[in-house]
């Protein structure tokens, strides 16, 4: 009896092994499914805004890189008439043949250039709004459509709703038609529909209420932005008032905004100038303070 319960111990430690092994494998491979599938959202997020924001060129950050290739045949110049000027004083035997020697070495110069990389300000009072990069975002609704072919497989795998999936494919249809036609206003509402989809695929992987907060704030903010281009101020107010809501949710959540209480603050504030904005019913003024929050809640 003693050596039957011990084989009998032993093949149920062995089972119960493969079964335990079975279950933390399991939950690893949704773990990081769950990982993919949030870095999928961000790229969507990020290209989503990319394009709303082209619309009426909207760069978010105070200054864009840009380079510029200079010659350096005139430095050349300069260097070899210096050297001409100075021989003529001292060794006119000699003038010859350092021209000639500075004759080669300015030809190989004049071959040569240098990239000079300089910051440029963006200044949104100065925007040309009508002047839109068609061509670019052409390019880049293709690629989130590319890209959502794959994403919409892993959405699914981790029971993101079927309908959320279904009606998101639609309107991506949907925008790249507007596109097409460069329908601005079209695409600018199409845009603001796609985006309203990442907080509820947000929702399918993370139980995080401050992180669904801001992807809902971002949405309400891109939807007030659309909104512009029908002058539905009544609207705009009812969004921001809404995110402004969202927004003290997340400053009540005191394990989300440790350690970054400034940058919360901050943004709180900048939302609160948006908002008070609004008074004012101008465009270049509600695209200065949108930039603002948006930049802001970019980094929380």
């Amino acid at each position: 009896m003693r050596k039957g319960s011990r084989y009998f111990c032993i093949i149920f430690l062995f089972f119960f092994s493969i079964f335990f092994l079975a279950g933390c494998n399991e939950k690893e491979t949704t773990e990081n499914k769950k990982i993919k599938v949030s870095q999928e959202i961000e790229y969507m997020d990020t290209k989503i805004i990319k394009i709303a924001n082209s619309l009426n060129n909207i760069p978010l950050q105070n200054h864009t890189i840009s380079s510029e290739e200079i010659s350096m045949e005139q430095k050349s110049s300069n260097i070899s008439s210096s050297g001409d000027s100075s021989s003529q004083e001292t060794e006119t035997g000699s003038q010859e043949s350092k021209s000639n020697s500075q004759s080669k070495s300015g030809n190989n110069e004049q071959k040569s250039s240098i990239t000079v990389t300089k910051l440029e300000e963006n200044s949104i009072l100065e925007l040309d709004t009508t002047n839109i990069d068609w061509k670019e975002i052409k390019n880049d609704i293709e690629t989130l459509n590319e890209s959502w072919g794959v994403i919409l497989i892993d959405l699914s795998d981790v029971n993101a709703s079927t309908d959320d999936i279904l009606n998101f494919s639609s309107v991506i249809n949907d925008s790249i038609l507007s596109i097409k036609d460069e329908n601005k206003k079209e695409t600018l509402s199409n845009i603001s529909k796609l985006y309203s989809y990442i907080p509820r695929f947000e929702t399918s992987i993370n139980g995080d209420n401050s992180i669904k907060n801001i992807k809902q704030i971002k949405s309400n903010l891109i939807n007030s932005y659309a909104l512009l281009e029908e002058n539905n101020w009544a609207q705009i107010d009812n969004n921001i008032e809404e995110a402004e809501e969202l927004f003290k949710n997340i400053m009540n959540d005191v394990n989300y905004i440790q350690g970054k209480e400034y940058k919360v603050n901050n943004t709180y504030v900048l939302l609160k100038e948006l908002q008070n904005s609004l008074s004012y019913k101008d465009k270049k003024i509600f695209y200065i303070k949108y930039k603002n929050v948006m930049e802001s809640i970019n980094m929380l």
